[in-house]
């Protein structure tokens, strides 16, 4: 009998700032194990668009990616960027699920920041201590015109949208072991045009959020203050980062600054949290994201947040084949959101 049933018979789809990818699992002898993956290129920026033509564009990659990579699914979960969300951990009277249902959605406007019926509202309970009066709720909104949006796209693509879910949820379920419920870490995704930083007890969020500073942001302030164009600026980046001893330091100074502002938002995230839970510690920080792979980028987050730094594994949690490990390891750090989505029925 095949495991794959109608609740996992779905595929992970990730549709990021300049690329799209794709992830689909299946039990196989009590684990996740990989069916296929895979990513195809998009302008940059094409996803920002609101125009139904380049929302069209987007479709016809999806619908060729999936063809692409032998999808067998036409059942889709999406990640919703954090920068198109809003994301509170709240605390609540300990009610039944129909009375704390009711309580949000009067309470909600008071932890969004738009009209609530501008918004779709999804919640869940991350907290329940029988020993406490209280409960902590995750609560998730995302503008209905985002919503919208992304249901337009994948129907236009042919597939059915089954759930969007925040990006850092993914990022936890794929990057974290689901055993180690009592470990705290920071996952810093570095992406084309934003930085996501969370922090997360187990795969239970704590602190989500997200500023503006990405890859792109580094290109240009290379391009601009050594003089490149983008290709080369992006060659440079790649091949020097963070490290003080290349080319006199020329691109380590020129990246310092905004390195910086992304270490001043870790240790800000950091301090908020300890402040509110002293008694428990970070552990370490995830690095993911095509930007986390730059030469000395993880050793001077190290130093300057004072704590490990890692680069994510989006593989820990899933079988594949062993001839497969290199292939798959070069590309992790750009897989972990797909991957993260198609564990969600997997990894509870």
């Amino acid at each position: 009998m095949d495991a794959f049933d109608q609740e996992q018979n779905y595929f992970g789809l990730d549709l990021g700032n300049s690329s799209i990818k794709v992830a689909q699992l299946r039990e196989l002898h009590g684990r996740p194990t990989l069916v296929t993956y895979g990513d195809i290129d998009i302008p940059e920026n094409l996803m920002a668009s609101d125009s139904q033509i380049d929302q069209d564009k987007v479709a016809e990659a999806v619908k060729q990616l999936a063809n692409d990579a032998n999808v067998s699914s036409k059942n889709v979960i999406a990640a919703l960027p954090s920068t198109s969300s809003f994301t509170s951990i709240i605390k609540t009277p300990r009610l039944s699920h129909k009375e704390l249902g009711e309580s949000i959605a009067y309470q909600a406007d008071k932890y969004i920041p738009m009209p609530i019926d501008q918004v779709k509202l999804d919640w869940a309970v991350i907290g329940d201590n029988p020993g406490e009066d209280e409960l902590t709720v995750l609560l998730v909104a995302a503008p209905n015109n985002v919503a919208t949006k992304y249901l337009n796209i994948i129907q236009k693509a042919g597939f059915e949208l089954l759930a969007l879910e925040v990006n850092a949820l993914a990022l936890a379920r794929s990057l974290t072991v689901p055993t180690q419920t009592a470990l705290t870490t920071m996952i810093v995704d570095i992406g084309t045009s934003n930085c996501d930083i969370a922090i997360f007890t187990g795969q239970v969020p704590q602190i989500v959020r997200s500023i503006g500073i990405g890859s792109k942001a580094m290109r240009r302030v290379i391009s601009q203050n050594l003089g490149l164009d983008e290709t080369q600026a992006d060659q440079f980046m790649k091949k020097f980062g963070m490290q003080e001893d290349k080319i006199e330091g020329q691109v380590f100074k020129t990246l310092k600054p905004v390195v910086d502002h992304i270490v001043e938002e870790i240790n800000k995230s950091i301090t908020f949290f300890v402040e509110r839970n002293p008694k428990t510690k970070i552990e370490k920080i995830i690095l993911t994201g095509g930007t986390s792979a730059l030469p000395g980028l993880p050793l001077y987050l190290a130093n300057s947040a004072k704590l490990t730094v890692e680069i994510g594994n989006p593989w820990v949690n899933i079988s594949y084949p062993a001839d497969m490990q290199q292939t798959l390891a070069s590309i992790s750090l750009n897989y972990a959101t797909s991957l993260g989505l198609a564990l969600r029925n997997f990894v509870k």
